[in-house]
C-alpha cells in the first residue's frame, strides 16, 4: 500500500464562514494580541464597496497602513516597493481583502518583513525529469488574515505566486508557515464582485479540485476536500451565469465556502500541469489567472485522461456525476465540466483570452520549470506540451 503523510500544517487555524463574518476581524486580532495592522486590498474594491472603509473604521488605532495599489500578477518589484513602505511601520499582522493577488501580496509581505529578504528567496522549482526543489522558511512570518472577494482560494493556501516581470516568469512560493492564520468567508463580499470574474475564478476552483485529486500528492484527506468542494461547485456555480438574475447571498456563501475548500485540497496535495500553463500565461503575458484556468481546465482533463482515468472515474462517482454501472465515468466528468463552462460562458481557447500566436515553445519551457509540473500524473516532454498548447489555442 502507498504510504501517506499528512502534516495538517497547511490549514488555517481559524476559518469563519457566513454573511457579515468580516465583523469578527477585530475580535480575532485581539485574540492574537495584534496592535499594528496593515491592510492590503485592490483599488477597485476600495472605490466600489463599503468594505475597506468599514474595516479601517473597525481597526481604529490598530491601522498602521493601507495599501490599495496592487498590480496584476503581483510583480516582484512592486512588492519590494510596498515592503519598503510597510517595514518601517513595524506591523504585527497583515489583512488582505480581495482576489488572489491581494492574498499573495499579503503573504509575500508577511515573510519579507521579518526576514529582510526578497520573496524570490523562498520560491520552489522543478528540474525535469523528476527533481523538486523546495525552500524552507527559516523565520516566523507575520500572521495573515484574509477576506476573499473571488473564488481563487488564495485566501486559504500557504503561499502564492509573484512575477519576475524582467524575465517574464511566475514564481511560486509555498510553505506551511505562510498559511493564513484566520480566514473570513463572507458571502456579502462575494456578492459585490462582477459575475464574469466570479465565473472565471469558479472554473479555477473546479480546476483545483480535479488537478489536486489526480496529483501525485493526493491522499485520502485531500480527496475528501476535493470531492466535497467539487460537488458543491458544480451545483451552485451555474447561478453566476450572466444570463441569470444575480445569485442570492446564500448562494454566494455556499460558493465561497466550496471554493476555499478547493484551496484546502491543493494546499496539501499540489496541482498539475494545467496550473503550470496558467502561471506562464500570467507571468509572461499578463493574462488573468482566472481566465487562463477557465480555458485550461478542460484541456488539462483531456491531456491527462489516460494517465488519470481511474482517478477521474473515482471522483465522478463520488460526486454523483456517474454511477457504478457507467462504462466511462471519466468522460462523463469531462462532459459535466464542459456543460458548466457552457452555462457560465467562460472562454475555451487561449486565443480567446488574448494569447498571441506562436508562443508555445516559450510557454513549454516555463511549464517544465514550474513546480506544479512535478506533481502531474503524466510525465511530459517539451514536444508534447507544444502540441497540447497548439490544440488549446
Amino acid at each position: 500500500m502507498t504510504l501517506h503523510r499528512f502534516n495538517g500544517m497547511a490549514i488555517p487555524r481559524t476559518i469563519i464562514s457566513g454573511p457579515g463574518c468580516r465583523s469578527q476581524i477585530p475580535v480575532e486580532l485581539e485574540r492574537i494580541g495584534a496592535r499594528r495592522v496593515v491592510v492590503v486590498c485592490g483599488a477597485g474594491l476600495k472605490a466600489n464597496t463599503p468594505f475597506i472603509d468599514e474595516l479601517t473604521a473597525a481597526l481604529g488605532q490598530k491601522l498602521a497602513g493601507l495599501f490599495d495599489r496592487l498590480e496584476p500578477n503581483a510583480p516582484v518589484a512592486s512588492i519590494k516597493q510596498m515592503v519598503d513602505q510597510v517595514a518601517p511601520l513595524s506591523p504585527d499582522a497583515v489583512i488582505s481583502i480581495g482576489g488572489g493577488v491581494a492574498h499573495d501580496v499579503a503573504k509575500a509581505i508577511a515573510v519579507m518583513v521579518p526576514s529582510g529578504r526578497s520573496v524570490v528567496d523562498f520560491v520552489s522549482r522543478f528540474e525535469p525529469p523528476s527533481t523538486f526543489h523546495s525552500v524552507d522558511v527559516d523565520v516566523e512570518p507575520l500572521p495573515v488574515f484574509t477576506v476573499p472577494s473571488t473564488f481563487s482560494a488564495a485566501d486559504v493556501v500557504g503561499g502564492g505566486a509573484v512575477t519576475d516581470t524582467q524575465r517574464g516568469e511566475k514564481l511560486i512560493f509555498v510553505h506551511p508557515k505562510l498559511t493564513p492564520l484566520a480566514v473570513f468567508l463572507d458571502g456579502e463580499v462575494i456578492a459585490t464582485t462582477p459575475r464574469p470574474i466570479l465565473a472565471a475564478s469558479g472554473m479555477n476552483a473546479v480546476h483545483h479540485c480535479l488537478e489536486a485529486f489526480y496529483s501525485k500528492g493526493a491522499q485520502p484527506i485531500t480527496d475528501a476536500f476535493a470531492v466535497s468542494a467539487l460537488r458543491s461547485l458544480l451545483r451552485v456555480l451555474p447561478a453566476f451565469a450572466q444570463s441569470l438574475s444575480g445569485p442570492s447571498i446564500e448562494t454566494c456563501q455556499t460558493a465561497i465556502d466550496a471554493a476555499s475548500m478547493s484551496g484546502l485540497t491543493y494546499a496539501n496535495s499540489w496541482l498539475g500541469i494545467g496550473h503550470s500553463v496558467c502561471h506562464s500565461l500570467g507571468g509572461r503575458y499578463g493574462l488573468s489567472h482566472g481566465a487562463a484556468n477557465s480555458v485550461m481546465v478542460l484541456h488539462s482533463l483531456r491531456f491527462n485522461l489516460e494517465a488519470a482515468r481511474d482517478r477521474l472515474a473515482e471522483i465522478a462517482r463520488a460526486t454523483g456525476i456517474a454511477s457504478e454501472g457507467d462504462t466511462d465515468p471519466s468522460r462523463m466528468l469531462i462532459a459535466e465540466v464542459e456543460r458548466l463552462a457552457d452555462r457560465l460562458g467562460t472562454p475555451r481557447t487561449l486565443s480567446a483570452i488574448g494569447l498571441p500566436a506562436g508562443q508555445f515553445a516559450r510557454i513549454a519551457q516555463d511549464v517544465l520549470a514550474d513546480p506544479q509540473t512535478y506533481w502531474n500524473p503524466r510525465p511530459v516532454t517539451q514536444t508534447e506540451i507544444v502540441a497540447w498548447l497548439q490544440s488549446a489555442w
